[in-house]
């Protein structure tokens, strides 16, 4: 298995997950912090807690896209006998899913607080899986080998609007718009590396 950074330097399935998810996290805030973003959800109107939910909202959405889209990889690879890809594939999985709460807790934020989040990724990781097998025929062809874009898309718009989207919801096109720029982020810093 060979992945390196732009030193040349191998990556640990750990720093690639600490990478990605500061990343997410930093590109969650600045979408949130977008104007067009913060009209849809009507910001100044709701409150502080409301406002921490969709936000939290967002950040879970980008982890959920990378765990996601690295299953897929997974997938594929095993389908290929690499089993040096599924391995640091499957490491880095595990990684994503707890490395926010784990970041959290190193910027001081209350354990009862930063716990939550690795329930509420696996939560939402089985929630979009389900989703897309549910609706899988309904996917046009070319969206069923990586589907996790227009999934984690609707389902960060269905938790954002509480299960009451509006009919042609504007706030559904800038969350694809993210959820794609996230997904490009995600492959630039990890596929685009791998020499398998």
């Amino acid at each position: 298995m060979s992945i390196f950074n732009l030193f040349g330097r191998r990556r640990s399935p750990e720093e690639l997950a600490r990478i990605l998810t500061e990343k997410i996290a930093k590109s969650a805030f600045a979408f949130f912090r977008q104007n067009n973003f913060r009209e849809e959800i009507k910001f100044n109107q709701i409150a502080q807690v409301e406002q921490d939910r969709i936000f939290n909202e967002l950040v879970a959405t980008g982890i959920c896209l990378a765990i996601l889209m690295f299953e897929t990889m997974s997938n594929l690879t095993q389908k290929k006998k690499k089993d040096y890809a599924v391995e640091f594939y499957q490491e880095l999985i595990i990684e994503l899913y707890s490395r926010y709460g784990n970041w959290l807790r190193e910027l001081g934020t209350e354990e009862k607080f930063a716990s939550l989040w690795k329930d509420l990724i696996e939560m939402r990781v089985k929630e979009y899986q389900k989703d897309f097998r549910e609706h899988r025929k309904e996917f046009p062809s070319e969206l069923k080998a990586n589907p996790w874009i227009s999934i984690c898309s609707i389902g960060c718009l269905y938790h954002i609007r509480r299960g009451k989207p509006k009919d042609k919801d504007d706030l559904f096109i800038l969350i694809l718009r993210w959820v794609k720029s996230v997904a490009i982020e995600i492959s630039k810093q990890t596929l685009s590396s791998l020499s398998l």
